[in-house]
């Protein structure tokens, strides 16, 4: 087999004319000329035997088999990076660098406080919280982008070393009915929850999959009015009677702050949403990884008031 001769220059020119959507113009980002430029990126090509750009009127745009080179490339360039800083790091003394990863609920309920208090204990440690669902969080982690990450449900696997946090009930949320105040509605049954269309996230979705498949073992499917990823839009629409949603009533308590939505546990059977701090099993030991766990952990317990 022929050794690969693709380089980590020839990765960081290719995103930069993706995301520029130039040659000329990512060229002179880049600070070099444009033919040099046009033939790294045909080298590229040659090399992994793929078209990956054409040219339109506009400028360029990445074919599908650039865009799926694109997805490596970042983690790519982004684990170089690190590799680099993590060496700088060691020559002078500092702490390094800490990249968590979490679902977009939880960042907006810790994600300050955690910065906050990383700072506060290692003050010249520098900090990356990246947001995404937890599929995409579980291939960083795999692939090194992440140190750790807060997840729902992670699969078990050998190269993943999952800490339970606590087991989180999923309500049905829906208008505040006329003349009501109090926010704990009356529970729904999965059957009954079968019967409301639901403005619910596109796939891959954890609560899109429990809802899924629970549903399933009793022949029924999922009703789905809208697929909608902002969950502040979904609620937005739900409090103006535009459609009943499914989430956590815990983890999305900041979301529902000063709107009048009423929750409805779902029993027969309950729906089980898994919280979890997620790490590779190999994976470096230094004392920022080890106060970023603790910190993490602690925030999930204190502030969604489960110590």
């Amino acid at each position: 087999m022929a050794e690969a001769t693709v380089d980590i220059r020839q990765l960081t020119y290719f995103a930069r004319v993706v995301e520029i959507g130039s040659f000329s113009r990512a060229a002179a980002y880049l600070r070099i000329a444009q033919p040099a430029l046009s033939r790294q990126i045909s080298n590229l090509e040659t090399e992994l035997k793929e078209r990956l750009l054409v040219r339109n009127g506009h400028g360029v745009m990445p074919t599908e088999s650039g865009l799926r080179l694109l997805g490596h490339a970042h983690s790519i360039i982004q684990l170089f990076e690190r590799a680099h800083e993590d060496m700088e790091n060691a020559r002078l003394g500092r702490a390094g660098s800490i990249a968590i990863g979490m679902p977009g609920s939880l960042a907006t309920a810790i994600g300050t406080s955690l910065i906050r208090k990383l700072h506060a204990e290692i003050p010249d440690a520098k900090v990356h919280i990246l947001t995404g669902r937890s599929t995409q969080l579980q291939e960083w982690l795999l692939t090194g982008r992440l140190d750790m990450a807060a997840l729902y449900d992670a699969p078990n696997s050998p190269m993943l070393e999952i800490h339970g946090l606590f087991d989180e009930r999923l309500h049905l949320f829906e208008a505040m009915p006329e003349g009501e105040t109090c926010i704990d509605g009356p529970p729904i049954t999965l059957a009954e929850l079968a019967d409301s269309p639901l403005i619910i996230t596109s796939r891959p979705s954890r609560i899109r999959e429990i809802l899924e498949t629970a549903l399933g073992r009793s022949g029924r499917k999922l009703l789905v009015e809208c697929e909608l990823d902002s969950l502040g839009t979904t609620f937005d629409i739900v409090e103006s009677g535009g459609g009943k949603s499914v989430a956590s009533r815990r983890l999305h308590g900041r979301l529902n702050a000063g709107r009048r939505l009423r929750t409805r546990k779902i029993v027969e059977p309950e729906l089980v949403l898994k919280v979890q701090i997620v790490q590779r099993t190999r994976r470096l030991n230094d004392r920022l990884v080890d106060a970023a766990f603790r910190i993490l952990n602690d925030l999930c317990l204190t502030i969604l008031q489960l110590a």
